[in-house]
């Protein structure tokens, strides 16, 4: 009966040693979710990493101080598990702001992408382990637009979403998935 009990745990922990084998994933290579993030001219990028390290941080410190360790335990290792998938490049964000606007109203958007091949691919491992002077009514004007979808590209299934604040910073966006889309895998 223990041989049983044996052979049956050892046939349930085998897979899961495979999955944590290294995948040979990171953050900069070719099909990585960072370098299928849109480069924008004439707009700075910001890392959305280190705002979300932040927000962890904060609530996992407010909950420690709150006694709360479960809470804080649980937080810890969310975002453990959300490094660990920007690591292996299976997914990224960034926050984008057109570079010296004159609107009050900047242009802003932010984009993600997550490179679902990659998130089955780690999933065990990541688991376990201004004002203006001269503003007019116009540069108030606010038009938020989003769009998600996604895309093959060189074989991998990846997965964006993006949001912007005018309908332009959209269409940048739109552009540079569409282009992933029409890239070839002989390319």
């Amino acid at each position: 009966m223990k041989l049983l009990h044996l052979i049956a745990l050892t046939s349930l922990i085998l897979p899961l040693l495979a999955a944590c084998s290294d995948t040979g994933n990171v953050a900069n290579d070719a099909k990585s979710a960072q370098r299928l993030l849109p480069n924008l001219a004439s707009y700075t990028a910001t890392d959305v990493d280190t705002s979300i390290d932040s927000a962890f941080a904060a609530v996992g410190g407010a909950a420690l101080m709150g006694g709360q360790i479960g809470i804080t335990a649980a937080i810890a290792k969310a975002e453990q598990i959300l490094q660990c998938f920007q690591d292996r490049g299976a997914l990224a964000a960034k926050f984008y702001q057109q570079s010296g606007s004159t609107l009050t109203a900047p242009m802003v958007g932010g984009a993600l992408v997550i490179n679902q091949s990659r998130v089955n691919q780690e999933l065990i491992n990541c688991a376990l382990g201004g004002q203006e002077d001269n503003a007019s009514a116009q540069n108030f004007a606010i038009e938020p637009c989003a769009s998600a979808g996604s895309l093959t590209y060189e074989g991998d299934l990846v997965s964006y979403v993006y949001i912007g604040s005018h309908p332009d910073v959209c269409a940048v966006f739109q552009l540079h998935f569409d282009n992933l889309a029409g890239t070839t895998d002989d390319e």
